[in-house]
């Protein structure tokens, strides 16, 4: 079990073993930390089974992955359940792993009911992720996605939630023109768009019908105040941009 637990050698081994030519374009290798064993083989074959070129090394702590040569990990996933760790303990975690591996981005999985998101998504963020997904209501295609997005640079996260209570907390963000918050399927085409795929693709990708990513693409434009899909790409990222620098005064 140890062997499936942590890092050992195998990523070293993998490291080493292939050339630069033989990756495939767009691989990555991802840490998934999970202490219950079951859900954390089954997120692991998930996401692999849905893409290839992604490899999943598994980690019953944040203490195990800290102790490993994580340097040929492009990212890392934290699955905490909210049955045992509170959202004080989620942050500390994702602090701590932010201060030990400071060049790796970190999505978070969390099965909180959508009342609690809000807070735990502040604090979440605040305390160094770049993602955020509710594992009650995001299926696999779209959490592959939301990772290639964090991992080309963006922040993933349910900004519909985050401004749910707006009335409340008018200072989480400010914005210049009139815009509404995408949803987390939108954001999955965004993160697709962003890397010039066609639509075709994405749709294969997302387990979509072509008709309906064009409509999403359509949605992101309008949404974003956009003309192109370039244009709506940025407008997103700035968007993300304006909820981590402003949720911080918030908590």
């Amino acid at each position: 079990m140890a062997d499936t637990c942590t890092l050992g050698p195998d990523l070293k081994i993998a490291r080493h073993s292939k050339q630069a030519s033989e990756l495939e374009v767009g691989s990555l290798k991802i840490g998934l930390v999970d202490f219950h064993c079951l859900s954390r083989e089954c997120l692991a074959n998930a996401i692999e089974k849905h893409d290839s070129s992604i490899e999943l090394f598994q980690f019953p702590s944040i203490h195990h992955l800290i102790s490993e040569d994580c340097s040929g990990l492009d990212l890392v996933i934290y699955h905490p359940h909210s049955r045992d760790s509170s959202d004080e303990v989620i942050a500390c975690d994702v602090s701590t792993t932010h201060r030990a591996l400071p060049d790796l981005p970190i999505v978070v999985l969390s099965d909180v009911e959508e009342a609690d998101q809000p807070k735990t998504i502040r604090s979440t963020l605040n305390s160094g992720a770049r993602g955020f997904i509710p594992t009650r209501t995001t299926g696999i295609p779209i959490v592959v996605a939301a990772i290639r997005f964090v991992k080309a640079g963006g922040t993933f996260a349910p900004i519909d939630q985050l401004l749910a209570n707006q009335t409340a907390h008018t200072s989480i963000i400010s914005y210049t023109e009139p815009q509404v918050p995408l949803t987390a399927r939108q954001m999955a085409v965004l993160s697709h768009l962003r890397q010039g795929k066609a639509n075709k693709i994405i749709a294969y990708e997302l387990n979509m019908s072509e008709s309906t990513v064009k409509v999403h693409i359509r949605n992101i434009m309008r949404r974003m105040g956009a003309t192109n899909r370039t244009q709506a790409a940025y407008k997103a990222q700035q968007l993300w941009n304006s909820v981590e620098s402003n949720g911080a005064s918030n908590l």
